[in-house]
């Protein structure tokens, strides 16, 4: 009797062995491959789809990720597309239809259009509990992510501003431009503008407003005031990179001077400073630079510090493979591997990064606005208000175009006319 006892005992656990090793494989793999609460599985995924991004520089990280992520799925192809000047060539490409499967959103589609553009990716696990930035469309889903936390500034050679005798950093246009000319004067460029480069070019009509107005949209839509009054952001935004050009404080070739010299400039000290956002200083780290040789501060007369996301990713409502799309996009962001593969700061809350940041931001006493909380606690006719704006703004053609004529312009008054009617005839009351 203890002879089939023991032989029952020893079936049942060669069975037991066998039935693990059947439907237990692919649970132990996605625990050894990826976070379980992600389903990152080597469940059956074919198929070959495309992702896009602007880091022209990190072909050889980004291709290591995509090769990472073959590992699991081996029978996925991840085509990979890198585009410099990824605004307007994707935003024509979304006009037509032909976004990337994997897709950066152009920063002229607007949240009330994601649905329009995008897929839901709610089932992602990505929320406003573990991710800065997270915004949801009108219906409520979330269509995007953000691939970094981040907040515009004027990123600045330390050595050099000590060289130059600058002892604190510059907080109004009058010190600034007294900084400018300190350094004009020991045979160093004060300020690269990029001013080439359209999605540099157009913080000074979309971003930077905001900061030097912090009731922009509310003065502009609800009030009788021209979009290009004396002390509309906007006004203010385009007459400080007006005087920065006009006393000669930037590149002299405007036309010719491009975003690698810039950075080859910056590296080589041959210019003190950038207006550009905070995750700049990990490409100078990148070519060399020193972690400790650059710091940034807020623009000048800033009345706010606004913390926002950076390019967001977002998958193509047209993609052929929705399945790979959406766990290749899950994979990027688990573990921070995008961000580490461009080196730039996390999205995630969790992120060592993004709490030191934090801290470092207070030291400007300056009110810190995190952007994805303006848009949770947006009531609907804020909401409206910003809608408003953005149309009128995108009618009336204030961009990065109009940036660049402004600056360069012998007067500008005409300009300044032609838009403030234009905005009149645009504008709609909001009752």
């Amino acid at each position: 009797m203890r002879k089939y006892s023991k032989l029952i005992k020893i079936v049942t656990l060669f069975l037991l062995v066998i039935l693990m090793s059947i439907f237990g494989f692919n649970s132990l793999k996605r625990y050894i491959v990826g976070s379980p609460q992600n389903n990152e599985n080597s469940r059956e995924l074919e198929g070959s789809i495309t992702f896009v991004s602007n880091r022209t520089d990190k072909s050889e990280e980004l291709n290591s990720m995509i090769k990472e992520f073959g590992q699991i799925h081996p029978k996925v192809k991840i085509n990979l597309e890198l585009i410099g000047d990824a605004e307007e060539i994707l935003e024509r490409r979304a006009a037509a239809g032909e976004l990337p499967d994997v897709t950066l959103v152009p920063g002229a589609i607007d949240t009330i259009e994601y649905s329009k553009y995008f897929l839901p990716i709610d089932d992602l696990g990505f929320n406003d509990e573990n991710i800065y930035n997270h915004t949801l469309g009108p219906d409520n889903k979330s269509y995007t992510i953000s691939t970094s936390m981040l907040w515009e500034g004027i990123i600045y050679n330390k050595e050099i501003f000590k060289a130059a005798n600058i002892k604190e950093i510059p907080k109004t246009k009058k010190e600034f431009f007294e900084a400018c000319k300190k350094i004009k004067e020991i045979g160093v460029m004060p300020i690269a503008l990029n001013y080439k480069q359209p999605w540099v070019m157009s913080m000074w009509s979309d971003s930077i407003p905001y900061l030097l107005d912090t009731k922009l949209e509310e003065n502009i839509v609800t009030k009788s005031k021209d979009i290009l009054n004396n002390e509309s952001g906007v006004y203010k935004s385009l007459e400080f990179i007006r005087g920065i050009v006009k006393d000669r404080y930037c590149e002299e070739d405007l036309f010719n001077y491009d975003w690698q010299q810039c950075k080859n400039d910056l590296k080589d000290k041959k210019v003190a400073m950038i207006i550009w956002n905070s995750d700049f200083k990990y490409q100078l780290e990148d070519m060399g630079a020193s972690k400790e040789e650059f710091g940034i501060f807020p623009i000048p007369e800033s009345k706010i510090i606004s913390v926002v996301g950076d390019y967001k990713f977002a998958i193509s409502k047209n993609t052929k493979y929705p399945d790979i799309s959406e766990e290749f996009l899950r994979f990027m962001f688990n573990d921070d591997r995008y961000a580490k593969a461009v080196n730039i700061m996390s999205s995630l809350k969790s992120s060592e990064r993004n709490i030191q940041m934090l801290k470092e931001l207070e030291e400007f006493n300056l009110p810190i606005q995190l952007q994805t909380n303006v848009v949770k606690n947006q009531t609907n006719y804020e909401l409206e208000i910003h809608n408003k704006y953005f149309n009128i703004k995108n009618d009336i053609g204030l961009n990065s175009s109009f940036v660049q004529r402004y600056v360069i312009a012998s007067d500008t008054k005409p300009m300044i006319e032609e838009v403030n009617k234009k905005y009149r005839e645009s504008r709609v009351e909001i009752r």
